[in-house]
């Protein structure tokens, strides 16, 4: 594999870094190949033998077997599944059979199969039966030979090839990550002893153990970043320049690179050393378009000619690597109507005073029609446990304005809220922009202390109101992608959201809106508000490219709240329709057509998203 590098990195880099880190394959083969070159001469006198007459097809109606201890007459008989054959084939048909005894560590198999009439008879000489005796390690350090020996595992010593595979690779593991990219094992010699009145052939294998130098990481190069910091890139791989070389971390690292979103493409990691002996590794990385813009301009024309027509629109631009740092800068303004609309900013500093911890804080508004605005500030804490597991944790402060029309309509009253959320994130998709399998699981709770500053002229009995009410909050997201056929994966999606308070009477703004892009497909957005929510939404999806897809839906809903009688109202709605994401030189338009429940084909909703990279 040729890899691209600058002129700096190319002049540094040694010219024989030709090691590539996946895993120690050359070496498992090398020890395989040994394997089979050992006992191919065994092997050789182990071949079926096939008495049959020179007719060139065999026919037969029925079948008896005889001589079989190790395999079940009815194994024999199911790779039978039909009742003739060319010669070509039957004699492929008897080297399965030989294949089974072979996987029983029966390579002496002996088949004599003759045609009498309409019946087939098979005599089979089972011969004996391998085992594995033990396994010798021949090492040029005792010290190394003391670590390795309790590592070898021969609890199955009926399945030779297997074993002595599982534990070739097992040694090779360890070697790998403690410092010796460059082992090999190979098979030095082979000791056969007879058992049980030659039944059992026992098996002594010595292996010679080359561990070859150690190596750890003096240099470490990385080409193709063109805006991301080398530091940066080192940080997010988990790598420090002068450590001991470990393959299961090399093997994690183009994982971890690409889940930052700051890639394309990782190539595979390479490691040399040159002639002073010091060891250099190579990461190749493609830089793509961290950033996104989006932008969406309407406008909703006057409906009498006493009224003026407005403007609505959205801009959503986020630095997801600010400056080639890793920083993530956000802001997002939405007017959905003409008293609507959102605001929000957010500021993240990873790995902050050189940590594990994602550091950040925010600012949310919304106006909510004429009703109230909502403003909260925060502080955010995200610590990577693992590179799937993510604890969240946020701390802030929530107000609640209403205005004259939201105490007149819904007795809004002022409120204060001092809130801690926490939560924790699973990720194990392999491509989070278009995934074809792997699970998102993210769940929340948030605790808060409200307080009620004032209450609206209407509520002349303030005892049951007035005062400071604990709210809880509980949010949960799964996604499940399951690849079906080639470029084809199903997404099972399942949501819920519950809002609990003490007060006597739970405010509308506390409330979950459900519906539009994100939720409900085929129905306004947030069109249905509720105190408890959940919903599904089933997608099978055909993968046009690393992030486009053409894509069948099913959403599904349930709505649940509280009316002022405190009678509980319930909802369940769907929805179904098409959709697509391409991904183009504008950035990746989105449109999906739902339909909702009764709406009529003529009645479905479009929804449509353009988010711009750079």
């Amino acid at each position: 594999m040729c890899c691209h590098m600058t002129d700096s990195v190319e002049n540094n880099f040694p010219n024989d870094a030709s090691a590539h880190l996946t895993r120690s394959k050359t070496q498992l083969c090398i020890a395989a190949f040994a394997f089979v070159l050992a006992i191919h001469s065994l092997l050789l006198s182990a071949m079926p033998l096939f008495c049959q007459t020179d007719s060139s097809f065999i026919v037969f109606d029925e079948i008896v077997i005889s001589g079989n201890h190790q395999l079940s007459v009815k194994q024999i008989k199911h790779l039978f599944t039909k009742r003739s054959y060319s010669r070509k084939e039957f004699e492929h048909l008897l080297g399965q059979i030989a294949d089974l005894y072979r996987n029983e560590s029966r390579p002496f198999v002996k088949i004599n199969a003759r045609t009498k009439e309409s019946t087939l008879s098979l005599k089979i000489d089972e011969g004996v039966r391998l085992r594995l005796d033990a396994i010798y390690l021949n090492v040029p350090d005792s010290n190394f030979h003391k670590e390795l020996v309790p590592l070898l595992d021969l609890r199955d010593r009926s399945q030779v090839a297997q074993t002595v595979f599982f534990n070739v690779e097992n040694l090779l593991s360890y070697l790998e990550n403690h410092g010796y990219p460059f082992a090999q094992i190979e098979i030095d010699s082979l000791n056969f002893q007879k058992e049980q009145q030659g039944k059992i052939l026992a098996i002594k294998f010595f292996l010679k153990i080359s561990p070859g130098q150690k190596v750890y990481l003096d240099e470490i190069h990385i080409s193709g970043n063109n805006l991301t910091k080398k530091n940066v890139i080192l940080r997010e791989a988990r790598l420090k320049i002068g450590s001991l070389f470990r393959q299961n971390q090399i093997s994690r690292l183009p994982e971890r690179l690409m889940k930052t979103g700051f890639f394309t493409a990782v190539g595979e990691p390479k490691i040399a050393i040159d002639e002073k002996g010091k060891g250099h590794l190579l990461i190749d990385v493609t830089e793509g378009n961290p950033n996104q813009l989006n932008a969406v301009i309407g406008y909703t024309p006057a409906a009498t000619p006493e009224e003026k027509g407005y403007f609505t629109g959205l801009i959503d631009i986020a630095f997801k690597n600010l400056l080639g740092t890793g920083r993530v800068l956000e802001t997002y303004w939405q007017k959905k109507d003409r008293h609507s609309q959102e605001l929000r900013f957010h500021y993240v500093e990873r790995w902050a005073f050189g940590y594990p911890v994602h550091a950040g804080f925010g600012f949310e508004q919304t106006i909510r029609d004429t009703t109230y605005v909502r403003r909260n500030i925060g502080v955010d804490f995200d610590v990577p446990f693992s590179d799937l597991l993510t604890i969240h944790s946020h701390f802030g402060k929530e107000s609640i304005l209403p205005d004259s029309l939201g105490q007149i309509l819904f007795t809004l009253p002022r409120s204060n809220s001092n809130l801690v959320r926490i939560g924790f994130t699973y990720d194990s998709r392999e491509n989070p922009w278009n995934p074809a399998q792997g699970l998102f699981y993210q769940t929340r709770y948030e605790f808060a202390r409200k307080k009620i500053s004032s209450l609206p002229a209407s509520i002349t009995d303030s005892t049951n109101f007035a005062g400071t009410f604990r709210r809880d909050k509980i949010e949960m997201d799964a996604e499940l992608f399951v690849p079906t056929f080639r470029y084809q994966t199903i997404l099972c999606g399942i949501h819920g959201r519950q809002v609990k308070s003490k007060e006597e009477k739970l405010s509308v703004a506390d409330l979950y809106r459900l519906g539009g892009t994100n939720t409900l497909r085929g129905y306004r957005e947030d069109e249905f508000l509720g105190e408890r929510l959940a919903w599904l939404n089933l997608e099978y999806r055909y993968l046009l490219g690393p992030r486009s897809r053409a894509f069948l839906f099913f959403d599904a809903g349930y709505i649940m709240r509280t009316k002022e009688d405190d009678n509980i109202s319930e909802q369940t709605k769907f929805s179904y329709g098409f959709g697509f994401r391409i991904e183009t030189r504008l950035g990746i338009i989105g449109i999906d057509y739902g339909i909702g429940q009764g709406r009529g084909l003529a009645g479905g909703l479009v929804h449509i998203g353009l988010m711009n990279k750079f």
